[in-house]
């Protein structure tokens, strides 16, 4: 969203290819940015041609004067959050702050953010969020990429059949893995119990905190990152047929 936006103020063209498990929702907001958006299906491996990963760079190598923005490799990602999101935490906390919680993706959150905040207090606890089908968890464990670990899965937003450049598993003190069901089961009651109408990687969030709160004390300042905002799941998580089909309700 943030890159549909900055390309209508500086009036560049912009493609985004994304998977088809992605919400329809996110494709029709870009669309009505003016991006052109080429959905690409998700049960292929990251280096298929059809996948969206290989797409964006086949597009970025055939289209003269483009840049390929990258967001899984470009250093940039987590550098931004190194400079913007970690410091912010740090102050409004008041450097009080334990256990940081971040669902991760890209990586470039997490990274940033708790690179910086253990450069301020290296006692800061780091957990990632993951999702099952996902091989961040044990490649962060083992060092090893395990493809068998890797299947389709619903969740948005966290998860990856890849390794991230931008992911600094150093900074990372737990992965910890949260079911399609709880994450969209969370996210439905952070809604109705709390008036926080968040997306889906949200709920996956608070469901992992839970899962370790007996890690936590009376001592202890958590703080969740919510990446995104629940307009767009409404035909998705916020949807009984869909939840239903799922058998998530």
């Amino acid at each position: 969203m943030g890159l549909a936006l900055a390309a209508c103020v500086k009036a560049y063209n912009c493609i985004f290819t994304t998977s088809d498990k992605q919400s329809k929702e996110k494709i029709d907001i870009l669309r009505a940015l003016g991006a052109e958006v080429i959905v690409c299906p998700t049960n292929v491996p990251a280096d298929d041609p059809r996948s969206y990963y290989s797409v964006a760079e086949k597009l970025s190598s055939e289209t003269p004067n483009s840049v390929w923005c990258n967001q899984y490799d470009n250093l940039s990602n987590r550098e931004a959050h190194y400079y913007s999101t970690g410091p912010e935490i740090w102050e409004q906390t008041e450097g009080k702050i334990t256990h940081l919680i971040v669902g991760v993706g890209t990586g470039g959150t997490i990274s940033g953010t708790g690179k910086y905040l253990k450069e301020q207090n290296p006692n800061i606890k780091i957990w990632g969020i993951d999702t099952y089908g996902s091989a961040l968890k044990k490649y962060h464990e083992t060092g090893e990429f395990d493809e068998e670990e890797i299947y389709p899965y619903i969740t948005e937003g966290i998860g990856e059949d890849i390794i991230p450049a931008n992911i600094d598993f150093d900074i990372i003190d737990h992965f910890e893995k949260v079911s399609d069901k709880d994450g969209a089961v969370m996210t439905r009651r952070l809604a109705r119990e709390e008036g926080l109408l968040l997306g889906y990687s949200a709920g996956s969030a608070m469901a992992g905190l839970l899962q370790l709160k007996d890690r936590l004390d009376d001592n202890s300042m958590a703080v969740l990152i919510f990446h995104d905002s629940g307009t767009r799941y409404i035909n998705k998580v916020y949807n009984d047929e869909w939840m239903k089909q799922n058998r998530f309700i």
